[in-house]
Parts: C-alpha cells; sequence; structure tokens
C-alpha cells in the first residue's frame, strides 16, 4: 500500500515539474506578437458594434527604403451602410496612411472615399454612409462636365447616381520610406534588420 502511495506521489511531482517547467519558458518574440494580435483582432470587432460583424483582415507589412502601397478589397452588400474598424496597434513604428477608392489602383479615374494619415498605435472607425455621399458628388461633378450629351441623358445618369451603391472597397495602405537598419552578432557579421508592423481591418454592416 505504502509503495502505491509513492508511486502516485511521483507520478504527481512528475506532472507539476513539467508544468513548474512549461511556464518559465519563454515567449519568443513571434509568439508574443501573435497573442498580441489576437487581443488586437478582438478589440478591432468589439469596435463594430452594434453592427453585425461580418468579416475582418490582417495586413502585415515590411518598412522598405521607398513608399509603397498595399490594395486590399473588401465587399459589400448592397444598401447596407457597413461601418469599418480599423486597429493598428501592431504598428509601433513610421505611421502609416489610409486610401479608400471606389476601384482598384488599375484605373486613372477612381474616386478617392476616404482618407487619413499618422496611423500608429491607435484604433478608428468610419462609415460608408459618408463614403457614397462622396461617391455621388464626384460623379455628379464628373457629369456636369459633359458637353456632348443632351439634357435628357443627363437626367437619367443623374437618377443612376442618386441611386448608387458601393459594390466593393479597395483599401490602399501606404507605407513610408524608412532608412535601413543593421545589426551585428557577436562574430561581427551584419545582417539588415526587418522592421515590420500590422493593421487590423474588422467589417460589419446595420443590419436593419
Amino acid at each position: 500500500m505504502i509503495g502505491k502511495y509513492i508511486f502516485l506521489f511521483l507520478i504527481i511531482f512528475n506532472i507539476n515539474s513539467r508544468f513548474e517547467a512549461q511556464k518559465e519558458v519563454e515567449l519568443t518574440p513571434y509568439q508574443e506578437r501573435l497573442i498580441q494580435l489576437k487581443d488586437f483582432r478582438k478589440n478591432c470587432r468589439m469596435a463594430l458594434r452594434p453592427f453585425r460583424y461580418d468579416g475582418s483582415l490582417t495586413t502585415h507589412f515590411t518598412y522598405k527604403e521607398f513608399d509603397y502601397s498595399k490594395e486590399v478589397e473588401i465587399a459589400t452588400i448592397q444598401n447596407e451602410n457597413y461601418r469599418l474598424s480599423f486597429n493598428s496597434m501592431g504598428i509601433s513604428d513610421e505611421p502609416i496612411s489610409i486610401k479608400i477608392y471606389d476601384k482598384p489602383k488599375k484605373f486613372i479615374n477612381r474616386v478617392l472615399l476616404y482618407e487619413t494619415t499618422n496611423v500608429a498605435s491607435n484604433e478608428f472607425t468610419t462609415e460608408t454612409k459618408e463614403m457614397i455621399e462622396k461617391l455621388k458628388k464626384a460623379k455628379s461633378e464628373e457629369l456636369a462636365k459633359k458637353v456632348d450629351i443632351s439634357e435628357s441623358e443627363k437626367l437619367y445618369q443623374q437618377k443612376i447616381i442618386e441611386n448608387i451603391r458601393l459594390k466593393k472597397l479597395f483599401i490602399n495602405y501606404i507605407i513610408p520610406y524608412s532608412e535601413r537598419g543593421y545589426k551585428i552578432d557577436e562574430e561581427g557579421n551584419e545582417s539588415r534588420v526587418l522592421t515590420k508592423g500590422s493593421i487590423i481591418l474588422a467589417v460589419g454592416y446595420n443590419n436593419l
């Protein structure tokens, strides 16, 4: 009987020792970043309330020695007002800018619907209701400049503009230039340091 208790004690002791050892293991910077991003995504989604959650997208980027942009596309349901929730807590270096268009970058005549700068370590939201009004205004101004169509055709196109809807949004993240960094190891070897960032976008719609 005593031997049985000693055996059980050794098993429990061994399990506890492994558990304590696991707790003492330090997380890598990459693991810590994944945990942080999980929390950021949760906060980003909560900021949509009371809008109904529709999806989210995390965009990772690396700073380079020149300005460049990354474009992401989201689809929207017609006749619904959408809320876009941005979480840039994953950006600790140079702030980025955000521009939202009605068409992808290959179209010269696309309309700028929303723009903001100094995006870093913050959270904010915007809605498509204001974007649609900007799109209507831009299309109306474009129509007013046309001189090769009749008044009846203008009236017809103006009615189309008044009922215009956004089927897709094209979000452009503009990443600024950053100086190239280097580090030297114990053996004197030089290597480049890559500076990275992440921004989270959650999307929801007003389901009324």
